[in-house]
């Protein structure tokens, strides 16, 4: 059995807000299957947070209180040239 069932993690990177659709799913597209598996459990425990908390950190540059989760904000942000 695989350590990251991809069917669910896409599925989780559907959110309810069209912003974070363009942000999480074309990360998770492009970028998922590069990163070690310590940043891969980071991008689950990101998915795991609200719509309203991940819409703050991306769109409103509000700071996550987790270290590990802002440094993967900042991560999907630079990769998909998002940084301003």
């Amino acid at each position: 059995m695989e350590k990251y069932n991809k069917f669910r993690i896409e599925w989780d990177c559907r959110r309810g807000m069209l912003e974070l659709d363009k942000v999480i799913m074309p990360f998770f597209q492009q970028y998922f299957d590069e990163l070690p598996d310590a940043k891969k459990d980071i991008f689950l425990r990101l998915l795991a947070c609200s719509d309203l908390q991940l819409f703050s950190w991306f769109f409103n540059r509000t700071p996550a209180a987790d270290l590990e989760l802002q440094e993967m904000v900042d991560h999907i942000q630079e990769k998909l040239n998002l940084h301003q």
